[in-house]
């Protein structure tokens, strides 16, 4: 398991107009991958496992978290291309201070097998 301690963004806060990166966007992905441990890269298809830990949690919809997550990982070179992506399970939960607030990722390779059999 990998752990960012830091609070993901919200895809309402990565571009501005027709996909200009915004000032957010880039301090989180500059302050993630300062946390980011370093780990080797997984290749090929993966299956992805985030776990979201977020003080305002009700106010967040889990599918706004996903893409700049998923942008970090590729970033952090945890895999090589988020389109290898062909199992994701997300998940959102509450952290009394923003303290607590983080990401966990699990990151795991797929075999042809695993892949027929919806794994």
């Amino acid at each position: 398991m990998i752990t960012i301690p830091i609070k993901p963004i919200s895809t309402n806060q990565l571009f501005q107009g027709r996909r200009f990166k915004t000032k957010e966007y880039n301090a989180f992905l500059q302050a993630a991958l300062y946390f980011a441990p370093k780990v080797r890269m997984i290749k090929g298809t993966v299956s992805v496992k985030l776990d979201f830990f977020i003080k305002n949690v009700a106010r967040s919809d889990v599918d706004n978290l996903l893409k700049g997550t998923l942008d970090l990982i590729v970033k952090a070179g945890y895999i090589e291309d988020d389109r290898y992506i062909y199992h994701l399970k997300a998940r959102k939960f509450k952290v009394e201070e923003e303290a607590n607030e983080r990401i966990e990722l699990r990151i795991k390779h797929l075999t042809e097998k695993n892949m027929m059999r919806g794994k």
